[in-house]
């Protein structure tokens, strides 16, 4: 079933999701959706489709909320590795994705393009999101600087390679539900010693991710499946 994530209210469909029921779904009234409204998700009825598709609540749907809170901070990679990243770490759970330029980042982002490249990453992740059936779509922000990033999280992880002792299967072993957690991957050249330092005196920890080099855009893909699998396992 087709879901859709509204900004208000209001009970009618405009934008582009209008445009999707209406003319590639090809949807009629009493035509089922399910729709999101402010973390909450319903099957609902169209009523009728005109200027906007007009439709009725029928009944709430049970919630499908990540059991963490995870905000991954990624180094800004190069080609079209934010989309990859945003797509599939949408999929498995992440609640917000702050991209960021690092001192190894071949990518480079300016003020003209900024805009258009967030709007499309954020449709990118509206639409990983419908697809995975989540209650709501994560936040997809750009930061300049790494230490403009506000460190208000529970716990914060750097997926480092030297790391070998360290796994982040031990320390997700030590996570708990509805805990803010953040998880820094660098870019293809990976984290500078000074990016290292800076987030080491801000309390993160390093973290391994098993015993072979991962790409940027593979690297927060598995330590997300890590993170789902043992909070699934440990709410079961």
């Amino acid at each position: 079933m087709q879901r859709y994530f509204l900004d208000d209210d209001s009970l009618t469909i405009g934008g582009e999701d209008y445009f999707h029921i209406k003319q590639v779904m090809r949807m009629k009234p009493q035509d089922q959706i399910e729709v999101c409204i402010k973390d909450q998700c319903y099957l609902a009825s169209i009523k009728s489709i005109t200027d906007k598709v007009y439709f009725d609540i029928i009944e709430p749907l049970k919630k499908n909320t990540p059991m963490v809170e995870i905000t991954l901070i990624q180094g800004l990679g190069k080609s079209d590795k934010q989309e990859i990243v945003c797509k599939y770490a949408t999929q498995f759970g992440v609640s917000n994705i702050i991209f960021v330029p690092m001192q190894r980042s071949i990518a480079k982002y300016d003020d003209k393009s900024l805009d258009k490249k967030l709007d499309r990453l954020q449709k990118i992740a509206t639409e990983a999101a419908r697809l995975a059936h989540r209650d709501n779509v994560p936040n997809i922000t750009y930061v300049d600087d790494i230490k403009k990033i506000k460190h208000t999280f529970d716990k914060g992880f750097i997926a480092y390679e030297n790391t070998k002792d360290d796994t982040l299967w031990d320390k997700v072993e030590k996570l708990h539900q509805h805990e803010r957690l953040a998880l820094v991957v660098g870019p293809e050249g990976g984290i500078d010693e000074k990016e290292l330092a800076f987030l080491l005196g801000q309390g993160y920890i390093t973290v391994g991710l098993g015993s072979r080099i991962l790409q940027t855009e593979i690297a927060s893909l598995y330590a997300l499946s890590v993170i789902d699998a043992f909070m699934q396992t440990k709410n079961s």
